[in-house]
């Protein structure tokens, strides 16, 4: 029995392919806990699993700070921190955490380990010195491999390696694995030294795409999606004061999805399409934003698990936000894959 926790856990994308992955491969497995601190990602997460039984955090700072002294490259590894943590937390055995990557993006602050969001890493590290888990998976953005010149990445695998772990590094584009999306991320994979798997190999081999855009598209959506005239004549604009990036529509494998997409960015920051291509027609019409079932499809969700966040009452834009900031389902199942290969989880 593999138990898993799902730390930083979003809207579900490592569970929703974590549980197809294994289920198929016969593996016997089951989520023992989660923590995810928005909301809305809450509501969407708990509408699509059964959580009932599982152990839940929202802010996990609530288990790992210590009189209000907060995780940190110093202070994770402090006695009193690992034992409060092995009071609240259940035992598990592979941990998944996508942390947070605004910190590390070339959109966000770019402070690192220095901003509070980028020093989470130091409660993953607290956990993982508390519960010791045989495997972890993490992600992030390809900027973490580089920023603060490469010095964030030498820590983390520095403090993994000190805890125990031996580590290796996939980067991965969401478009050879599936989805038409290109999307570059870093997924940190690692096992306990004591358990001897085999270390390192070759990442998920690429798979030849098979869909476009158009395979994702509706024909017929809501008139809300249609963009008015005057928003138009910004989404279209090729730059402004100085700065030139040429606005294209109409991508057959779409830009990076974005969290803040609701936002209706420019024409080469979003993905945005014409009547002419998605049914073909001579004259331009209309041009269209991705619906959040759409931006759910490219990132290898199943229509059914948009259904049941609306449902339940989650709105559009936090559906788009949950979009652009999931991990792409797709990927994580190569990535599980081809830990099994190697006779990971057995």
């Amino acid at each position: 029995m593999i138990r898993i926790f799902d730390l930083f856990a979003g809207v579900g994308g490592f569970r929703v392919a974590a549980e197809k992955i294994f289920r198929k491969s016969g593996i016997d497995f089951k989520f023992a806990g989660w923590s995810e601190i928005d909301k809305y990602c809450q509501i969407t997460y708990s509408s699509n699993f059964d959580v009932a039984d599982e152990f839940f955090a929202d802010d996990i700072k609530k288990i790992t700070s210590i009189k209000n002294s907060n995780c940190g490259k110093i202070n994770y590894k402090n006695p009193d921190r690992i034992r409060k943590i092995n009071r609240i937390m259940p035992k598990f055995d592979l941990l998944f955490a996508g942390f947070p990557c605004q910190s590390f993006s070339k959109m966000g602050s770019e402070a690192s380990l220095r901003d509070s969001r980028g020093a989470l890493f130091f409660d993953i590290a607290a956990i993982l010195s508390s519960v010791r888990p045989n495997y972890i998976i993490l992600e992030n953005v390809n900027r973490i491999l580089t920023i603060d010149n490469k010095q964030t990445i030498k820590t983390i695998i520095s403090i993994l390696n000190s805890i125990g772990y031996y580590t290796d590094i996939f980067t991965l584009d969401s478009k050879d694995y599936g989805v038409p999306q290109t999307r570059r991320r870093v997924f940190i994979y690692g096992c306990k030294k004591s358990l001897k798997c085999q270390f390192p190999f070759e990442p998920p081999k690429k798979k030849k795409l098979k869909v476009s855009t158009l395979d994702i598209l509706d024909k017929k959506v809501e008139s809300k999606y249609h963009l008015s005239k005057k928003i138009l004549k910004t989404i279209l604009k090729d730059g402004t004061g100085g700065y030139y990036q040429k606005s294209e529509i109409d991508l057959e494998i779409a830009r990076p999805l974005t969290r803040t997409m609701v936002k209706m960015h420019r024409a080469h920051q979003d993905n945005y399409f014409s009547n002419k291509y998605i049914l073909g027609e001579k004259k331009q019409k209309w041009i269209r934003k991705l619906t959040p079932l759409e931006a759910f499809r490219l990132q290898g969700f199943p229509d059914n698990f948009v259904k049941k966040a609306v449902k339940a009452g989650v709105s559009d834009t936090q559906l788009y936000m949950q979009a652009g900031n999931t991990v792409t389902v797709n990927v994580v199942e190569s990535v599980i894959n081809n830990l099994i290969k190697y006779g990971w989880f057995c």
